[in-house]
């Protein structure tokens, strides 16, 4: 069984952003923690999500550069070999970025481009199919974006139907883009334009979807303007700008029934059009104006002045602006068609990734040292253990699959059929039941405390080569958070003894890795299509909510399990069922968007027995 760590000490006072979760040591000063919670604003921005990749441990920062030092000496790397020898290694695509404000990485392959010929995405500028220059679309940061699939599409479908009773998305290629939020947050994009973002809101515990300017430009045209007509609200013309403002009850001449407080609407004004958010349902609406034309509203206990006053609904977009209105292709391109017109790129991705593969295992200090594939059952891994079975033919290498114990059973199931389907060599390196009897004799894991990572994956990558030197290709790509923007592509890992991680695939993009599956016809772990961005373990704590929450849908004996576990936990800390529900239990210190969203679902954030 892994190490068990010491308890955590007793609970001190933080800083208002960093206020300590109850029932994690004794909290002092009630009143602190009222006006924590009190005076709490904003959110946290950016949710890391749940790794994957089975080498654990190695946060892959990067302290070298290939560059020589001013007395002329050659850089050495931080792994020991000198810029000459990496040399040798394949040159990556390049894949700057910057470091902003407020740790904030800015990556410079923040694009892609769309072939309006084929209607398809493309990775390079000239599509592979048609020959013709694709239009530059510049993506929000990190621009980490992948192709919608399965869960995704149906997803969407819902919501485009409960509130416009129309999808105009329906069987187009769409491409999800995440960008930060207080949990799982993507833009979609279709046909080149974005034309909405799906946000998981922490409040209600499911998505909402919110049209963009040019999104809700197509709902206005046909054959959906007459399917989306009860979600028109129109406003009278006026005098001034309208974009950011928020609209009162005289300004609105009509007000479809059925709309619902913080819902999407279309907005109509003269020729204006666009969309904004509801401020009151349907029902609050005729009511205020019920009150504003009857002869007793005088006599209410509202004043005239304040009835006309009332904030209908906000404003976020509209104009008559023809740059922003554009139809929907006819054409509907498959995956084959999308593969077809990037397929040069891929392959070139591909050879440098093995040349990548091929000059780390050459070079003289690692010929003689054992070759294994991190394989998580993920996507990332499952594109290096396919590029290695391309790379190395004559050089064999081993599958590793560090089996947590709390890993989807799908994943489990994936990983060793499909290495057994190949032929390829495969290695599993189990935790057991480590986790739940660690859970025995310590609080559980959170984001800011994650041992289980320790007992789970490290404990079990020590005994795979017992300290030996060995090489260790691993999926771990610069752009899926913030801890692996700086990874080199070579490293030691400093928690496993004797490892040297390489990573062949640290620029590709998630719509790159999943153009190479595609492309391969590589089979690929199911829970993808069932709404999963990225395989972890099943309650792991830094995977957002969302993924949590189909987890709920998708095997509730997990749950169950897992919630069981929080219940006791709750009863014995004192915390409200509530607390529990909305994700509390992930953070050891919450950040502001909880304690936010605690004062917002009136959730207590102290102990009971503090308060005797």
């Amino acid at each position: 069984m892994g190490e068990i760590m010491a308890k955590r000490p007793p609970t001190q006072k933080n800083s208002k952003d960093n206020y300590r979760v109850k029932g994690r040591g004794e909290q002092k000063g009630l009143k602190a923690g009222r006006d924590v919670q009190k005076n709490a604003r904003g959110s946290s921005a950016g949710n890391s999500g749940a790794g994957n990749s089975s080498s654990a441990g190695n946060s892959g920062s990067s302290r070298g550069g290939g560059n020589r030092s001013g007395d002329g000496k050659q850089k050495r790397y931080s792994d020991g070999y000198s810029a000459k020898e990496l040399g040798k290694l394949s040159e990556s695509r390049k894949t700057d970025f910057k470091k902003g404000g407020s740790n904030r990485v800015h990556y410079d392959n923040d694009f892609i481009y769309w072939c309006r010929e084929c209607n398809v995405p493309l990775i390079g500028e000239i599509c592979g199919v048609c020959g013709s220059t694709g239009d530059k679309i510049t993506l929000s940061q990190p621009a980490d974006v992948r192709f919608a699939q399965g869960y995704d599409y149906e997803l969407i479908e819902k919501h485009m139907l409960n509130l416009f009773s129309c999808n105009p998305l329906k069987d187009h290629v769409l491409l999800l883009n995440k960008i930060p939020g207080d949990d799982q947050t993507m833009e979609i994009i279709a046909d080149g334009r974005v034309v909405g973002t799906l946000r998981f809101d922490l409040k209600i515990l499911d998505f909402v979807f919110e049209p963009t300017l040019e999104g809700s430009k197509l709902f206005f045209n046909e054959p959906f303007s007459f399917a989306s007509a009860g979600r028109v609200v129109k406003i009278g013309k006026v005098k001034t700008h309208l974009n950011g403002k928020n609209v009162t009850y005289d300004l609105v001449e009509e007000y479809p029934a059925g709309i619902k407080k913080g819902e999407p609407v279309l907005i109509v004004s003269g020729n204006l059009t666009g969309y904004g958010i509801a401020h009151a349902d349907s029902e609050e609406f005729y009511r205020v104006k019920k009150e504003n034309e009857s002869e007793a509203a005088v006599m209410s206990t509202k004043s005239d002045a304040e009835i006309k006053a009332a904030q209908i609904l906000k404003v976020k977009n509209i104009t008559s602006d023809d740059s922003a209105l554009f139809l929907l292709s006819d054409k509907k391109p498959s995956m084959e068609d999308v593969v077809a017109a990037n397929v040069n790129y891929i392959k070139a991705l591909g050879k440098d990734a093995m040349n990548t593969i091929k000059g780390a295992v050459n070079l003289k200090d690692n010929k003689d040292k054992p070759v294994f594939v991190s394989f998580s059952g993920g996507k990332d891994s499952l594109v290096v253990l396919d590029l290695a079975a391309s790379a190395l033919v004559h050089r064999p290498f081993t599958a590793v699959f560090l089996n947590t114990g709390i890993d989807y059973p799908e994943t489990v199931e994936f990983a060793k059929t499909h290495c057994e389907s190949r032929n390829i060599p495969f290695k599993e390196m189990s935790a057991g039941d480590d986790f739940w009897k660690t859970l025995k004799v310590q609080d559980h894991p959170t984001k800011d405390s994650r041992w289980c990572c320790k007992v789970c994956k490290l404990n079990s990558s020590n005994r795979l080569a017992d300290g030996v030197p060995h090489l260790s290709l691993d999926g771990k790509r610069r752009q899926e958070s913030f801890m692996r923007s700086r990874i080199p592509t070579m490293d030691t890992n400093p928690n496993v003894e004797g490892q040297l991680n390489i990573f062949p695939i640290r620029d590709w993009r998630a719509i790159e890795v999943w153009l190479y599956i595609h492309w391969r016809k590589l089979p690929y772990n199911v829970l993808y299509d069932k709404g999963m961005e990225r395989i972890g373990c099943w309650m792991c704590p830094a995977a957002f909510q969302a993924e949590y929450e189909r987890m709920r849908e998708i095997h509730p004996e997990l749950a169950e399990r897992w919630e069981t576990y929080l219940a006791g936990w709750a009863k014995k800390e004192e915390v409200s069922e509530e607390y529990i529900r909305h994700g509390f239990w992930r953070w050891e210190q919450l950040p502001p968007k909880m304690i936010k969203l605690a004062d917002e679902l009136k959730i207590d954030l102290r102990r009971e027995s503090d308060e005797l």
